[in-house]
């Protein structure tokens, strides 16, 4: 008896996790095909500068050319240092790349 009220509420907490981890939606998991291209667009631009001292003005610079490549993420050259890459999750909403901290960010715009 002790035994299994144990499973039950080991059962229970680990449900309880994953309703609340849909919830949250979590980015990782919702939005892993935009985050796949983000994350690949990084690493193009950062490479980039690496190599040309610049920021490459549009997304063509670093190879992306095909239309499917870049209807889901974007990208914006800010200065000749610092860019941004956002894509929309809901209306009204995005998740923004800033090359200034160089991380993921929910429901900041780019300037």
């Amino acid at each position: 008896m002790k035994t299994a009220l144990i499973v039950l509420l080991i059962f229970a907490g680990l449900i309880g996790v994953a309703a609340m981890m849909f919830l949250q939606k979590p980015m990782w998991l919702f939005y892993w095909q935009e985050l796949r291209i983000g994350n690949e667009i990084v690493s193009r631009v950062e490479a980039f500068q690496m190599s040309h001292r610049h920021l490459p003005e549009t997304l063509q610079e670093v190879g992306f050319s095909a239309p499917e490549d870049l209807d889901k993420v974007f990208y914006r050259k800010i200065d000749d240092d610092k860019y941004c890459l956002w894509f929309g999750t809901t209306l009204g909403e995005s998740e923004t790349y800033r090359s200034r901290v160089k991380k993921w960010e929910e429901g900041n715009e780019c300037p």
